[in-house]
């Protein structure tokens, strides 16, 4: 027998072999195949249950937690949010630097404003996130951190045009959200020192 004649019916055999490995299931004394068992569980706790319909309310919120420490990581992001924008945005306004003084300090504050509002719109979509995997901080605050957001990018358009009314919107729905996330046994801390660089 030729060695190419040879080779394919050992690596036909061998393709038999590989594939009969893969099956998931082993030979016993019968012939008959038992399904294996695997001792490591790498599959999604059975709270977060993908695709099930038991996993999420009519509202869209899961009826269990399905991400741990959720509560703790909304607290953080939101806190970094609502710091900077105390920070950069309404600690500014209250001071009237948006109004008042030189064009370079105005527009310097309106830049530092904006650049703060892309930082605050992200601790907050990460927030929205870490609502919609607990049930209780979900149906309470997943759609006033939406709006929150929306409320953010609106000031912070209106500002460039020199209207600051919607911050004054903006720090009204961060006082509900904190108030509402206290209720919910969230209670917000924010970061008085939040640096958005």
């Amino acid at each position: 027998m030729n060695r190419p004649t040879f080779l394919v019916p050992v690596l036909l055999a061998l393709t038999l072999l590989a594939g009969g490995c893969k099956s998931g299931s082993t030979s016993t004394a019968g012939g008959a195949a038992a399904p294996q068992s695997t001792s490591s569980d790498t599959s999604t706790p059975s709270s977060a249950a993908p695709g099930s319909a038991a996993a999420t309310s009519a509202n869209g919120c899961p009826t269990s937690n399905t991400a741990s420490f959720a509560k703790t990581k909304f607290v953080l992001h939101t806190g970094l949010a609502f710091g900077a924008f105390h920070r950069y945005l309404y600690k500014p306004l209250r001071a009237g630097t948006f109004t008042t003084g030189g064009t370079i300090h105005r527009a310097l504050a309106i830049a530092k404003g904006g650049a703060a509002a892309l930082f605050i719109k992200r601790e907050v979509r990460l927030a929205i996130e870490d609502v919609k995997t607990n049930p209780t901080l979900c149906n309470t605050l997943a759609a006033p951190l939406t709006n929150l957001s929306n409320t953010i990018s609106a000031a912070v358009n209106k500002l460039k045009g020199g209207d600051t009314s919607g911050l004054t919107a903006a720090e009204q729905g961060i006082t509900s959200i904190e108030s509402a996330a206290t209720q919910g046994g969230a209670a917000i801390t924010e970061d008085a020192n939040a640096n958005i660089s």
